[in-house]
């Protein structure tokens, strides 16, 4: 019996692996991976807000999962402002935290993760969709993702004249460098998140985002930038380049901490050369 249920998490693990492949489909224009971003830092909320441990999977998996309704979208409205869509780019951009939720209500046990995916564009305020609704009525790892969201996609998202030249790779020579192409969008996002906060976003949520990132951008500017062979890399450096399998498939992310569990995983991939044998990183 305790074999079957190993197999069977094991199983489900799978399960959502495959899934959040198929959602990345529609993160080509980002600047690193804006699923795992967002996963990140909602979980980082959620502890910090004593979620249990049973809310906070949920919650992973929700983020990670929250953009898989766009994997039909059309390439030209994936880097788009919303003020910029066609109609009929806008009508299925609306659509795609239902579309979401209807592919994984097909799966009894992401019911749950199902129902946070289709709130995860409610606003407080009630000017959020798919179904205007306002304060408690939006469950609380939906108030989270929201606000992950929302600031990866001002600060991340590639402007439409660098779609072209996404392939091309940005050398940094220190942390400044590495830095300063987001100060600006990064000061933005966060002034305007704290404006709304109590009108689009939870407070509570809002301000214990901001304390995370906040500290976290300062710690890059205590680090210095160089190139690491893979089996010297360890917990708590941050990737400085994006990189991709031979494939496309993203291993590791532009500001993405290291952690423990990849480390075997980026061995594997410098030793069958789907990754550089040394890699950019902040340490």
């Amino acid at each position: 019996i305790e074999e079957l249920g190993n197999r069977l998490a094991r199983s489900f693990i799978c399960n959502i692996d495959v899934l959040s492949s198929i959602a990345s489909l529609s993160e080509r224009f980002y600047e690193g991976s804006h699923s795992r971003f967002v996963a990140e830092k909602s979980v980082q909320v959620g502890e910090e807000l004593g979620m249990s441990e049973e809310d906070l999977y949920e919650l992973n998996v929700a983020a990670i999962l929250h953009d898989i309704g766009k994997v039909s979208f059309f390439d030209s409205a994936l880097y788009k402002h919303t003020s910029e869509m066609t109609p009929l780019e806008y009508d299925q951009y609306i659509k795609h935290s239902e579309l979401g939720m209807h592919v994984l209500k097909q799966q009894p046990d992401l019911s749950g993760v199902a129902d946070i995916i289709y709130q995860h564009h409610e606003k407080l305020d009630g000017s959020g969709f798919p179904r205007n609704l306002s304060g408690d009525s939006i469950l609380p790892a939906a108030k989270i993702i929201i606000v992950a969201d929302f600031f990866h996609n001002a600060v991340y998202r590639k402007a439409r004249n660098r779609a072209a030249s996404q392939g091309s790779t940005v050398k940094f020579s220190n942390t400044t460098s590495f830095l300063e192409p987001s100060k600006i969008k990064f000061n933005f996002a966060l002034n305007y998140m704290y404006k709304k906060r109590n009108i689009l976003f939870e407070k509570k949520v809002v301000d214990v985002f901001i304390d995370i990132v906040q500290s976290e951008r300062n710690s890059l500017g205590q680090k210095a930038v160089m190139r690491i062979a893979v089996n010297k890399i360890s917990p708590g450096m941050v990737f400085a380049e994006d990189y991709h399998t031979k494939y496309g498939i993203l291993i590791a992310a532009r500001g993405e901490t290291v952690s423990k569990e990849q480390i075997p995983s980026l061995v594997r991939f410098a030793e069958n050369e789907q990754l550089p044998m040394k890699i950019l990183v902040l340490k």
